[in-house]
């Protein structure tokens, strides 16, 4: 049986990490659904990220971006790690660093990132009752899906993972920028040590400690 886990940046644990609090290229946004209401934001090809002004004194692997919350914004080397121990990683386009950084980061230092493209890495089906999600609906019209917030409580992810996908590093249809990955992933980071990568045990619920890999 495979052991599952959360993967995010640990920004919030780690001191000195740079924050994505904009895009200014390669983010389309959608007008409202007609029949729900909810506007909706995309990704598409080559972006260009503006920094939170007073955050940051290193260049992490893994940034944080607070505009487009879990959005898989990776440096080259990192990527590079996954590929060599046998991840699969379908990447969605490059993202430039608006060369206004905080004064402690020089622009000459950072690495190449790059965005992981989470609709291509789509692998679960979310159990969203046994996750401890009340009321649940999806629009068949635009695709998102709603859920009663106050009644909810989710104490861990339960969903149905597609083992033909040959994806380790991967998402639910509940939503495209969520990633979760396998114990590869976890011995890859393990190995090559990328900055402020977090891999939570599944089963401990989304605000796990990360297993300690560093």
């Amino acid at each position: 049986m495979k052991s599952f886990y959360m993967i995010d940046d640990r920004s919030f644990d780690t001191s000195g990490m740079p924050w994505i609090q904009d895009f200014t290229e390669g983010v389309v946004e959608l007008d409202q659904c007609a029949a729900c209401g909810v506007s909706r934001r995309y990704t598409r090809g080559d972006m260009c990220a503006s920094l939170m002004e007073r955050k940051g004194t290193q260049w992490p692997d893994l940034i944080g971006t607070g505009y487009m919350v879990g959005l898989f914004v990776a440096s080259k080397s990192f990527l590079q790690a996954l590929l060599s121990s046998g991840v699969r990683v379908e990447v969605g386009g490059r993202v430039a660093i608006n060369p206004r950084v905080p004064k402690r980061l020089s622009l000459e230092d950072a690495p190449e990132y790059y965005w992981v493209d989470g609709e291509k890495h789509l692998a679960a089906k979310m159990d969203y009752e046994a996750s401890g999600f009340v009321g649940t609906e999806y629009c068949a019209a635009c695709g998102a899906r709603s859920f009663d917030i106050a009644a909810s409580k989710v104490t861990s992810y339960v969903f149905e993972y597609d083992a033909t996908s040959g994806l380790d590093l991967f998402t639910t249809d509940m939503n495209p920028r969520v990633f979760f990955c396998t114990e590869r992933v976890l011995e890859c980071c393990r190995e090559h040590r990328p900055k402020n990568v977090a891999i939570r045990p599944l089963e401990e619920g989304p605000f796990a400690k990360s297993v300690k890999f560093w």
